[in-house]
């Protein structure tokens, strides 16, 4: 099961830094009604959070800093692994039906928002090990430099792309406990009968977060592997940062 969060919106005109109000919403939910839980992984600097989500923005159209949407509203998905854990994010957003976040609209926070309805999803079943994906929030991989002590952030386009993301995978299938193997992820084109690119369906841009510039991956894809392990990843979402509003995607 997935949930999804209907949230109101102050007005159309939102940061491009969306995502920063999203995890203090997250944060400030968990915080109130499960303190322990809210410790355990956000006090925690060396732990993996055992979710995902994506943040749907109707009719986007970014200008300078900020997004102008067609509508008043978000709808963010949560993807969690944790049976335990969706449990107490679901009792913890519930507490929070109705209430305009943040209270006070003299903070920094990029959003006044109110969440207004929570509905559950299905997940598809996995039955094969090639299936299509489409990502509802982008795929950040990123490749730390130990000499350096830097971060590269690698898309598709990069020749070390899969390497990368299977060295992602087994620290994922590490921290949650189910088995790893490789996979392989290949971007989708549609073409015309010689052969020649007639449209992109996966593509590369460039989305700011905390103030930096970061290089993502996003769009339709091929993802192959062990059919219980695309199944764990469906749950956990894919790369980095993906309790931060990123590597969430839906079977098509």
């Amino acid at each position: 099961m997935r949930i999804n969060l209907n949230f109101e919106l102050e007005n159309n005109i939102i940061s491009k830094e969306y995502r920063l109000t999203i995890i203090s919403f997250i944060k400030n939910a968990l915080e109130k009604n499960y303190k322990n839980t809210y410790d355990a992984i956000y006090n925690n600097n060396t732990k993996m959070k055992a979710f995902t989500f994506g943040v749907f923005l109707p009719d986007a159209k970014i200008n300078n800093d900020n997004i102008e949407l067609s509508s008043r509203y978000i709808n963010v998905t949560f993807s969690i692994f944790d049976n335990q854990l969706f449990i107490e994010l679901y009792n913890s957003f519930n507490n929070m039906l109705n209430k305009k976040y943040p209270k006070d609209e003299n903070t920094k926070s990029q959003i006044i928002m109110t969440l207004k309805k929570i509905t559950m999803q299905n997940e598809k079943p996995i039955k094969q090990n090639k299936i299509l994906i489409k990502f509802l929030s982008p795929l950040v991989l990123r490749n730390h430099n130990r000499e350096t002590n830097k971060d590269i952030y690698v898309t598709f386009k990069d020749d070390n792309f899969n390497s990368i993301l299977n060295q992602s995978v087994e620290r994922l299938a590490k921290e949650f406990d189910f088995e790893s193997s490789q996979i392989k992820l290949t971007p989708l084109n549609l073409t015309d009968n010689n052969g020649n690119i007639i449209q992109e369906e996966s593509k590369t841009t460039v989305v700011p977060f905390k103030e930096f510039l970061i290089n993502v991956s996003y769009g339709k894809f091929c993802l192959e592997g062990d059919i219980n392990l695309l199944s764990n990843l469906y749950k956990t979402g894919i790369g980095s940062r993906r309790s931060e509003g990123f590597g969430l995607f839906e079977v098509l």
